[in-house]
């Protein structure tokens, strides 16, 4: 099947391609590049496709895990650039596309794919949610919709070559910045902002207690959210720190290192997948109660799905609903009705469940797993302290962690995103998985990056560029 990917060179091989600099690229000069990649996603984010209408839509979930803003051109966000890659991953990990990514030939190839499948997904991706309605449009004819989804498509490719740009000549990856940026701007929003959205709602967290606290009423169920928000983040910034780490040796009398495993293993992938699984329950769900075949459930103004005993539907007990506004002390009564309870339990099971079967799944096709890591260990000469040089030998001890590892840290991520969310923390829990693991990262490539700055030689050393 490779084969055919060659084939369709002539069409990729004219997409425009960001060069890799050939020269040493300062610190400040990196953090140039992502100021101008930010600024033009909060830009996108603000302008409206000409036809349609900003959208009130509370896909929360879909337009975090996408870094999409619904109504404007970011709506789409960088939805198509994640879900074609993680076709072609899939595709290549799994063999049925026989590709060597080692090689710069097939990875050529590869990346070539991957633009030409990113167009295809970000105009069905387009199409699809401006003809559903999730993005508002004036006049609904097909030459209309299409001219929406013509705009909306070409801002998401923009943000491929963004993504590109940020990668090769700025700081970290631009796909984990765009979704920080949007969580972090959502959260500030919210706690911050002075200015009623969304036809009646609220305007922030601070400025509403503020204001009720000048009327003599202390409400401080208000600032409950805002309080979730800086419990959840410490949480995530503890659990992120810990590790087990593995004692290791380069050569019988070589050198002692120390392997590190991650408490979260799995990082934040299991939660991305698990969350677009159920937003887009939702999203299907809506487009068959359109159709007037409710068979996952009826929807209701908030894009939740809500509980219809005459006409059934399963997607109500595997999505959030209306746990939140429940769970949030707006109606306690409701807390101890069976329903709820069996809803709660459902909704966190299935949530925990796909996070495990995600992040197992992600471990192995990742080369994460235990036999992959003892194979790159010892083609690298290391080996267990007192024991003697075998691959078998590291394996075994490998397989004490790695399996039980994945488990736990697929259950953890699972546990807390749906805490936060139940409790309304602003973001999201899986906002504020991906921000805080983003971030995280970025705080350590930053680090680095200053390093290289300060000592030429270290630079050198590293393998840089003069």
């Amino acid at each position: 099947m490779a084969s055919i990917l060659y084939k369709l060179e002539p069409i990729y091989r004219y997409f425009p391609e960001v060069k890799g600099p050939k020269r040493h690229v300062s610190f400040r000069e990196k953090l140039s590049w992502v100021g101008i990649a930010l600024l033009l996603f909060f830009i996108m984010g603000q302008v409206v496709p000409l036809g349609a209408t900003k959208a009130n839509t509370q896909l929360e979930t879909l337009q975090i895990v996408f870094a999409s803003q619904l109504g404007t051109l970011m709506s789409i966000g960088i939805g198509p650039i994640v879900t074609a890659s993680i076709i072609l991953q899939l595709l290549v990990g799994s063999k049925i596309i026989d590709l060597d990514l080692s090689n710069p030939e097939d990875k050529g190839v590869f990346q070539g794919t991957q633009k030409l499948l990113v167009l295809v997904v970000a105009l069905f991706e387009a199409f699809m949610f401006a003809n559903v309605g999730a993005i508002p449009i004036v006049n609904k004819t097909f030459e209309t919709v299409f001219f929406v989804a013509i705009q909306i498509a070409f801002a998401s490719v923009i943000l491929m070559f963004l993504d590109e740009i940020v990668s090769k000549w700025g700081i970290g990856s631009g796909i984990g910045l765009f979704i920080a940026a949007g969580v972090s701007q959502r959260i500030m929003t919210r706690s911050m902002s002075f200015i009623s959205e969304g036809g009646g709602t609220l305007p922030g967290i601070i400025p509403e207690f503020v204001n009720q606290l000048s009327q003599g009423n202390l409400e401080l169920l208000i600032l409950f959210p805002l309080l979730a928000t800086v419990v959840v983040f410490l949480l995530v910034v503890y659990f992120e720190s810990l590790k087990i780490e593995i004692p290791l040796s380069y050569g019988r009398f070589g050198i002692g290192a120390r392997y590190p495993l991650k408490f979260f293993y799995t990082s934040n992938i299991p939660v991305i997948l698990a969350a677009a699984v159920l937003a887009n329950v939702t999203i299907f769900a809506n487009v068959f109660a359109g159709a007037g075949l409710p068979i996952l459930g009826q929807v209701d103004s908030q894009n939740r799905i809500i509980n219809n005993p005459s006409e059934g539907g399963v997607g109500f007990w595997i999505t959030q609903g209306d746990l939140y506004g429940i769970l949030q002390f707006k109606n306690l009564e409701r807390l101890t009705n069976p329903t709820t309870l069996l809803h709660l339990f459902t909704y966190s099971l299935t949530f925990i469940l796909l996070c495990v079967m995600f992040g197992t799944f992600w471990v192995m096709m990742s080369g994460m797993d235990a036999e992959t890591v003892s194979d790159q260990m010892e083609s690298s000469g290391l080996q267990i302290p007192g024991f003697r040089a075998d691959k078998r030998v590291i394996r075994r001890v490998l397989d004490r962690y790695i399996p039980q590892l994945t488990v736990v840290s697929a259950v953890s991520v699972g546990l807390l995103a749906v805490v936060a969310d139940l409790t309304g923390a602003l973001g999201s829990g899986t906002g504020i998985l991906l921000t805080v693991g983003i971030l995280y990262r970025m705080y350590e490539e930053v680090k680095k990056e200053q390093l290289n700055d300060m000592n030429p030689a270290l630079r050198k050393l590293m393998g840089g560029s003069r």
